[in-house]
Formats: C-alpha cells, sequence, structure tokens
C-alpha cells in the first residue's frame, strides 16, 4: 500500500510539474500568436471559448447533472472581471517580452496574502512584508535593466493585469469558501463568460474573431489549440485531480515554478537578452516567490485561520496561463 501511495505521489508530482511547464510556455505561444497586438480581443475570445468548451466536454462526461443556480452566478459574477485581467494581460504580452510577462506574473502569488489580510481585517506577518518588497525590487530590476528608466507599456500592463487577478483570486477564494461550488463547473462558466465578453467586444473594436481565425496558418492554428485545449482545459483538470490527491499546499508549491519555466521558454526559446540587472531581477523575484509559498505553507499547517494561508491562485483564478 505504501509503495502504491508513493507511486501515485510521485505520478502527482509529474502531472503538476508537467502542467506548471504548460503555463510557463504559455506566454512565448501568445507572443508567437499576436503578430499584430491589435489582434489580442480575437485571441482572447477564441482560446476561452476552446478552454470552456473543452471543459463543458469534461463535464458532460464525469459529471451528473448541470450547473447549480449559484454556480452560474458565481461563474458569471468572476468570469467579467477575469476578461479585465486577460484584455490587460494579453495586450501587455504583445508589448513586452515573454520572460518579463512571465516573472511579473508571479508577482501575484506574493500579493495575494495581503489582498486577503484586508479582507479578513488581520496582519501580515513581517517577514512576508519583506518578501514583497523584495518581488518589487525584483521587477524594477527586471523591467529597467538596474536604470531609472520608466517599464515599458507591455510591462505597466502586465503589472496591472497582475493585480487585476489579485482582486479576482482574492473575491474568488472567498466566493468559492462559501458556496463550494464546482470547480470544473464554476471554470467552464468562467471562461466562457470571459469568452462571450470578448466575442461581443470584438467587432466594437474593430477585431473580429473570425478574420484573426482566418488569417491563422496551419502552426499558429496549432498554437492556438495547444492554448486553448491543453494549456487551459487540461492542464486545470490535472491541478484539480493534484490537489485532491495530495493538498493544495504541495500543488501550489509546484505549480508556483510556472514563472522559472515562463522565463526559461523566454530565454532559451525566444531568446530574450538578459542583461546582468535583469537576470539578477529575475533570481530575486523568483526566491521572494518560492519563499512566500513556503512561507504561507506554514503557516496553513500551523492550522492558524486568522492568517492568510496558501490560496492555490491558478485554481482560484481559474485562469492558467497569460
Amino acid at each position: 500500500m505504501k509503495t502504491r501511495l508513493r507511486h501515485t505521489l510521485r505520478l502527482t508530482d509529474v502531472a503538476l510539474l508537467l502542467g506548471a511547464v504548460c503555463w510557463g510556455s504559455t506566454f512565448l505561444v501568445v507572443k508567437l500568436l499576436l503578430v499584430d497586438p491589435l489582434w489580442a480581443p480575437a485571441l482572447v475570445a477564441a482560446r476561452m471559448l476552446l478552454s470552456a468548451g473543452a471543459l463543458v466536454v469534461f463535464v458532460l462526461v464525469t459529471r451528473r447533472g448541470g450547473p447549480t443556480s449559484q454556480e452560474w452566478r458565481s461563474g458569471i459574477l468572476l468570469g467579467l472581471p477575469l476578461s479585465a485581467v486577460f484584455a490587460l494581460e494579453t495586450f501587455g504580452i504583445g508589448l513586452t517580452s515573454a520572460t518579463n510577462a512571465g516573472t511579473l506574473t508571479a508577482l501575484c502569488i506574493v500579493l495575494v496574502p495581503f489582498a486577503e489580510a484586508a479582507v479578513r481585517r488581520t496582519r501580515v506577518r513581517p517577514a512576508l512584508v519583506a518578501l514583497c518588497a523584495a518581488a518589487v525590487v525584483g521587477a524594477w530590476l527586471l523591467t529597467s535593466g538596474g536604470g531609472f528608466s520608466a517599464p515599458g507599456v507591455g510591462d505597466l500592463l502586465v503589472l496591472a493585469s497582475t493585480l487585476a487577478r489579485v482582486a479576482h483570486v482574492t473575491m474568488s477564494s472567498a466566493l468559492q469558501a462559501r458556496n463550494r461550488p464546482d470547480p470544473y463547473r464554476l471554470t467552464a462558466i468562467q471562461l466562457g463568460t470571459v469568452g462571450v465578453v470578448f466575442t461581443i467586444a470584438c467587432p466594437i473594436l474593430g477585431t473580429p474573431v473570425e478574420p484573426f481565425l482566418a488569417s491563422l496558418d496551419p502552426g499558429r492554428l496549432a498554437l492556438l489549440l495547444y492554448l486553448g485545449v491543453v494549456a487551459g482545459a487540461v492542464v486545470f483538470a490535472v491541478q484539480a485531480w493534484g490537489i485532491a490527491a495530495t493538498s493544495a499546499t504541495h500543488a501550489s508549491l509546484l505549480l508556483g515554478t510556472e514563472p522559472v519555466w515562463a522565463a526559461a521558454f523566454g530565454v532559451f526559446v525566444a531568446g530574450d537578452r538578459l542583461n546582468v540587472a535583469g537576470a539578477a531581477g529575475i533570481g530575486v523575484m523568483l526566491v521572494a516567490v518560492l519563499l512566500a509559498q513556503r512561507l504561507s505553507a506554514r503557516e496553513q499547517r500551523l492550522g492558524d485561520p486568522a492568517r492568510p494561508g496558501v490560496i492555490t491562485v491558478r485554481a482560484s483564478a481559474a485562469a492558467p496561463g497569460p
């Protein structure tokens, strides 16, 4: 029995790490698909509808009954701010490097406990404040190269999307703790809501979905399918399975390696160039994020309900990758 359990845990670890690798790769995939940044709304619409459709198929096969009225309300309510997250993030990726976008998004993991503490009206440990400050310094080193030049427009948009994601994660965590919805149905509704919002907005913005899809060659169409189905629906399903097989704490620590993979894809595949200050910034941010994750995990193990514990950011946000 123990041998079988160890084998299951090893399999879970591998699956969760592969999920983190997939999410890390999505920053580069979005960059490759956005030949013209103006196509960002059409890309989000197509991607979200693909992810939602794949999850609906999964739910129909594995679940009995349709969504409850509460799941519909919660999913639509959470899908609206999630639309803002994707709008800011996708436009930002089109205007900055995959390395910058992936690493800056990691700030969400550090900032979520502050938002949760504000909602719960509790204090944040000084160690977490110091880690947040270190992550901000790392972000500055990455985006400015160590000089005093202002971050680019793309960097600022990604930072804005990170703050929006923090608000969305905090709201999502509160709703899910209170209502206990089915995570697959809730996620499908959220992503479907984002897809519908962008599908409606695209013609208004002058970027309809159909011309965008028609412009894709077979290679880029395959990237879109990968982004929507594999890095979207499949990885989320793997994440939910991993949390059930281990724990939210264990899963979040493995999935928290996503920024490492995002930086690796940016540097070694996309050819992003890093100077010494930029490389130091990535290192500072990743260390701060990892230590923040471990600190939150330790507090959760100690069972102190008054302090922010681990929030599985991607599960709550239902938004793998950018």
